[in-house]
């Protein structure tokens, strides 16, 4: 409950004061797992893609948002859970294929923190190992315009346009995800990036 009512209020901020659209709305898998991975360089981030969708998702967050009683009790509330960041957190990694084992679609930021512009940084090697033991599609999604609502010291959001670009599903075959090596999950999750990288290319860089 929770969850969608500031997904309502959120949705309708957004689409009014950020004139906000989402692109490609259709290629989001109607049910079961899936893992949507997209740039990152606002805080706004997580909040747009989570609007962007009318399924609810749940999110790998920084471990001292939860710090404090009641930043936890939001967390939760929004299907968050920590992951310390700087370093390999295996318990988040696990925590992160239960959720998808369940069924539930998973955000990650593959980047792994915000960047300071709108260049994309190499994946990390975590969302390889995630896809390697969760086995589902990886939905791309190119955010738009949040690095200059929201940029790193911002303390309120400015009016600027936001857009979602959303590609297709990427199916990676067992025999691509067989290898159980972090060389083999770097591989993974360079590919993942190449998916973000085309949405960036097609639908940002081309319009310049």
């Amino acid at each position: 409950m929770y969850y969608f009512i500031g997904w309502s209020l959120f949705l309708i901020f957004f689409k009014l004061y950020l004139g906000f659209k989402v692109i490609g709305r259709k290629n989001i898998p109607g049910k079961g797992a899936f893992i949507m991975v997209s740039n990152h360089t606002s805080y706004l981030d997580p909040i747009i893609l989570g609007t962007s969708l009318y399924r609810s998702l749940n999110y790998m967050a920084r471990e001292n948002l939860f710090s404090k009683d009641l930043s936890e009790w939001i967390m939760r509330k929004v299907h968050a859970f920590p992951i310390k960041r700087g370093k390999g957190d295996l318990r988040a990694l696990r925590d992160a294929v239960r959720i998808l084992d369940a069924g539930k679609p998973l955000v990650i930021f593959p980047e792994g923190t915000r960047a300071d512009d709108e260049n994309l940084r190499r994946a990390k090697p975590g969302i390889g190992f995630i896809i390697s033991k969760a086995g589902v599609p990886v939905v791309p999604a190119y955010i738009s315009g949040s690095i200059f609502a929201l940029p790193r010291g911002a303390r309120s959001i400015g009016r600027h346009p936001v857009t979602v670009y959303i590609g297709e599903p990427i199916i990676f075959d067992k025999d691509y995800i067989s290898n159980k090596t972090k060389d083999s999950y770097q591989r993974i999750a360079d590919k993942v990036m190449g998916g973000i990288a085309e949405l960036k290319n097609k639908h940002v860089d081309k319009a310049c």
